[in-house]
């Protein structure tokens, strides 16, 4: 210090600017690991259907990377540190998480938060902070919609509300549709408009269309009003606790209506409810799907795991490895340049091909479910237009 300050004395601007150079990189941290953050419900509700599968398969996908030494940057490989934060299913508790994440643990990339409740305000944070976030189940618009740091591997609502519409009329050849959504979800509220305006648009009549609200468990008026509409179809675009207490208390009342629902069924991949037989919903993935890719992973995720993977943990998968792959073809940590190749990726995963034009909604199909007793059956899959 004493030399710098002789050299300002005199004059000598340049050796100083060399001496600050070298002084402020020898202080900077070098590159051990390669660090990414996981948000997901690990405790609630939805905990077993939704946030422990998202997390088995995020962890699974890591752990197999580092088992090859990690991701090469620059010619050497470093491994992947994951940081885990659990949102509770809880927007304040999961932006708070976002925020310790970025700032605190120095992540360069967000994966997981798969509920659109909570992905929707954790992207606003991502977007902000210009770190790129996978979210690998939520399917709201507002997640996506005007950010350039909020990507998805699952489709959109427009699409699967579109794709159940054109199901329920046309190979069901059902006309009489009744609804029954929480109003304090974005996911249930967008999803039910979505699908009203399309089953209408397709020669359909919505004849009763009834709300509840986050938390509500006696849904008899509703469903009462709903029974005397007489529908031949009824949509419940709601999570998995709420519509299993619907689907018995709909079948009490002598509702004999075909129950349909959205990608948030997939939760109910493990449960026998004699009240859901002969209903249908869409997924993002099936366990025999077939493909090379799915195979290897559900054979990798049993030997873990001691159990067959469901949607969640599938998209959990595909995610991580999104953002792993961008890792790869950036060849460096830049947020923006990780950035830059996901909107630019092809991915072959083991939910399908995925691959992103211009926003952060990837083409890709969606599968149609039918519940068959304690079985889900494969019914068709539908690819985009």
């Amino acid at each position: 210090m004493a030399r710098m300050w002789q050299l300002w004395q005199q004059g000598s601007w340049f050796a100083v600017g060399l001496m600050v150079a070298v002084f402020v990189a020898c202080s900077s941290p070098a590159i051990t690991e390669i660090r990414i953050g996981a948000i997901a419900p690990l405790t609630g509700d939805v905990a077993t259907t939704s946030g422990q599968p998202t997390l088995d398969g995020i962890t699974l996908a890591i752990q197999q990377v580092n088992a090859q030494g990690g991701i090469p940057i620059d010619g050497t490989l470093y491994p992947i540190t994951l940081v885990t934060a659990d949102d509770q299913d809880n927007p304040n508790q999961a932006v708070a998480a976002a925020n310790r994440l970025i700032n605190q643990e120095n992540i360069i990339a967000l994966v997981g938060v798969p509920l659109s409740r909570i992905a929707t305000p954790v992207a606003s944070v991502a977007e902000q902070a210009q770190v790129p976030m996978v979210s690998s189940k939520s399917t709201n618009l507002d997640t996506t919609a005007g950010k350039l740091y909020s990507f998805r591997a699952t489709f959109t609502d427009t699409f699967q509300g579109q794709v159940l519409a054109t199901f329920a009329a046309h190979e069901l050849n059902l006309q009489r549709a009744a609804i029954l959504y929480d109003v304090a979800s974005n996911y249930n509220q967008d999803l039910a408009k979505i699908f009203t305006a399309a089953f209408t648009a397709r020669g359909g009549k919505i004849v009763a269309s009834e709300s509840y609200v986050t938390g509500e468990n006696n849904f008899q008026a509703q469903l009462k009003t709903i029974r005397a509409a007489d529908p031949e179809v009824l949509f419940l675009p709601n999570y998995p606790a709420e519509v299993i207490l619907q689907a018995q208390q709909a079948r009490e009342l002598g509702i004999e209506a075909v129950l349909i629902g959205g990608d948030a069924w997939s939760g109910l991949a493990e449960v026998s409810e004699p009240s859901l037989a002969g209903a249908y919903y869409t997924s993002d993935w099936v366990l025999d799907l077939g493909t090379p890719a799915s195979q290897a992973f559900v054979a990798a995720y049993q030997a873990e795991y001691q159990r067959l993977p469901t949607s969640a943990a599938a998209l959990g998968y595909d995610a991580v490895q999104l953002v792993i792959e961008a890792i790869r073809a950036a060849d460096s940590l830049d947020p923006v340049k990780i950035r830059d190749r996901l909107a630019a990726i092809q991915y072959v995963g083991v939910t399908g091909t995925i691959k992103f034009s211009r926003t952060g909604d990837p083409i890709k199909g969606a599968a149609i479910i039918r519940i068959d007793g304690g079985d889900r059956v494969f019914d068709r899959l539908v690819t985009p237009d």
